[in-house]
């Protein structure tokens, strides 16, 4: 009966540390840009992100890149930024002006350019149906958006998704748990 108790104690321990949280994420005036000026002014033109999956975002423009020829800024997601663990992007919708990278430890994860895709800005776009698959933030890294002007007019980015990032309290308990396994071994030899 102990061995049975103790299998059983190991296999739901072995089945909460793979359990995960889902952790939303989306653009907002408090993440970071380098070099820019932030605001969330939107052109007519620019989707209204209420009522699609993007709904709660807010567009993000750098306004020292309206009006310039191949402008660039980069905007980082705050809550993704070097959180110490590895995060599975699970979903990600963009929106952006003119064309967009999504970048992650220098590594280019999704570049607009590779996609025919009309009108960015008047759509919500699914990023990882156009990747095909999920794709890793990792602990030390973060999550980067390089927006280029190319159109010499507005330019703008906006994104909303969900990452999915190991429960913190289900690792400890494995930890313990097979620490006590090992301490009942011990005993036994």
């Amino acid at each position: 009966m102990r061995v049975l108790n103790l299998m059983l104690g190991a296999a739901l321990l072995s089945m909460t540390a793979s359990m995960a949280h889902a952790v939303p994420f989306m653009s907002s005036l408090g993440d970071e840009c380098v070099g820019c000026e932030l605001s969330d002014q939107t052109v007519d033109t620019y989707i209204d992100p209420t009522g699609t999956p993007l709904d709660g975002a807010a567009w993000i423009q750098d306004f020292d890149s309206w009006w310039v020829d191949n402008a660039e800024y980069r905007i980082w997601e705050e809550d993704l930024n070097m959180t110490g663990t590895d995060a599975i992007i699970t979903s990600l919708y963009v929106s952006y002006d003119d064309t967009l990278m999504i970048k992650s430890k220098g590594e280019t994860v999704f570049n607009s350019e590779d996609y025919s895709i009309a009108a960015p800005w008047t759509q919500a776009i699914n990023v990882l149906d156009l990747l095909g698959e999920s794709f890793i933030v990792a602990g030390d890294g973060r999550l980067n958006f390089w927006v280029t002007n190319s159109e010499n007019f507005a330019t703008g980015v906006i994104w909303k998704g969900e990452a999915s990032v190991p429960e913190p309290g289900t690792l400890a308990l494995l930890g313990m748990g097979l620490l006590g396994l090992g301490a009942a071994r011990l005993r036994r030899a």
